[in-house]
């Protein structure tokens, strides 16, 4: 069964974040397939709980649509947040607390609202609340990747929901951790 949702789910999330954006792009799947099968994979391999593939899942929708047109839609924040909401009491993090009180902070700040998507902060945020301490690391890969791709292609602004997704998937990998002392 959870390895049916592992294949499932995934094409469900990305060929949601692919519809969503029906008229703004052409070629849409370039971008989509890749991510799809890295989650699948990811999925099998880490052996995920049924309502962790539906958070990543939910999350790869988003990922889609940032890639594309920058802009993260409520519907998939309000699809991520009982999984979220699911996965918080399991864990029991309250990490999550620090992204709630940026949340404000960022809505006063026009430098940050400059820099910064407000729907990052809501994964984020979601994140924190579904892997805890986990969320750091995730910053963390993230942003390297995304200085990384940033440097490669010579370009100041990227959107940072893919970076966010491949640091959440990277942050599950032990070895990867232990090399870096986390």
């Amino acid at each position: 069964m959870v390895g049916f949702l592992s294949i499932l789910l995934p094409v469900i999330g990305g060929i949601s974040g692919v519809l969503v954006l029906r008229d703004t792009m052409k070629s849409k799947m370039e971008l989509t397939i890749p991510f799809i099968v890295t989650l699948s994979l990811s999925s099998l391999y880490f052996r995920f709980s049924p309502m962790e593939i539906i958070f990543y899942s939910v999350f790869l929708a988003s990922v889609i649509t940032d890639a594309h047109s920058g802009r993260v839609y409520n519907v998939f924040l309000y699809l991520m947040a009982p999984s979220a909401l699911y996965l918080f009491y399991e864990t029991r993090s309250y990490i999550a607390g620090v992204f709630m009180i940026l949340i404000p902070i960022y809505r006063s700040s026009r430098k940050l609202q400059f820099y910064f998507g407000e729907g990052d902060l809501w994964i984020l945020l979601f994140i924190s609340m579904a892997f805890g301490r986990n969320v750091f690391y995730t910053l963390f890969y993230a942003s390297c990747l995304g200085l990384l791709f940033s440097l490669v292609r010579m370009k100041k602004e990227v959107y940072f929901l893919p970076f966010l997704f491949l640091g959440l998937l990277i942050s599950r990998v032990e070895l990867i951790n232990n090399l870096f002392g986390i």
